[in-house]
Parts: structure tokens; C-alpha cells; sequence
């Protein structure tokens, strides 16, 4: 079980915090973005109903997914902060530099990825 060093854990912190702060101001105005469809839709005819639910939805959607990225950014700053960043969650093993290099939340190695993505990953 190889595992980085706390210098090469706390590079990825800058990084971390700075997409944090980036999601944080894209859910604002994406949170911002729906209430303002709901508030506009109030006063709208029938046909147009389907085309703002569509829209709604997929503003929903893409909320949902941006909070699951938000949840595990933080979880990878607490990783950090615990001195165990860059360890797979799932088999302990180093998750690769160039993976965290571009997934910098990511909190299992590619194999143990797949594991999860398919539903055969055992903790």
C-alpha cells in the first residue's frame, strides 16, 4: 500500500478549495436560474407547460449532479485534512496521480471506480 506524501496531499488542496468556490457560485445561480423559471412560468398557456417541465427537469438534474460533486470535494478535503487523500476508499491502493490530476474528489482508483459505477464494489 503505497500513499502520497502530506506535501504531495497538500498540493491538491488550492485545487480542491477552488472548485468548491466555483460550485458554490454555479448552484447559486443555478438554484437562482429555477426559481426564476417557476416564477416566470406562473402566467404561461398550456403549450408551452411541456418545454419548461423538460427544462425544469434538466435544471434539476444537472443541480443534483453538481451537489454530488460538491459532497465529494468536501470529502476530499477532509481526506487531506486526515492525511489519508489519494487512497482508495474501497482497497487502500494509491489512486493514480493522473487520475486525481484530472477528478482531484476522486476517492477510488479506477478498478474500484468501476466496482462502485456497476454495484459490485464491497467495503
Amino acid at each position: 500500500m503505497t500513499k502520497l506524501t502530506k506535501t504531495q496531499q497538500k498540493k491538491y488542496l488550492p485545487v480542491l478549495l477552488d472548485i468548491l468556490k466555483q460550485l458554490g457560485v454555479k448552484l447559486e445561480r443555478m438554484e437562482e436560474a429555477i426559481l426564476l423559471g417557476e416564477v416566470d412560468s406562473s402566467g404561461s398557456d398550456g403549450d408551452d407547460i411541456g418545454g419548461q417541465s423538460y427544462t425544469r427537469d434538466m435544471q434539476l438534474s444537472l443541480l443534483e449532479n453538481e451537489d454530488v460533486i460538491l459532497k465529494a470535494t468536501r470529502a476530499a478535503v477532509k481526506r487531506v485534512e486526515d492525511g489519508i487523500f489519494g487512497t482508495c476508499m474501497a482497497c487502500k491502493d494509491l489512486i493514480p496521480p493522473r487520475r486525481l490530476e484530472v477528478l482531484p474528489y476522486s476517492s477510488y482508483c479506477v478498478g474500484c471506480q468501476e466496482k462502485s459505477e456497476n454495484g459490485s464494489l464491497e467495503l
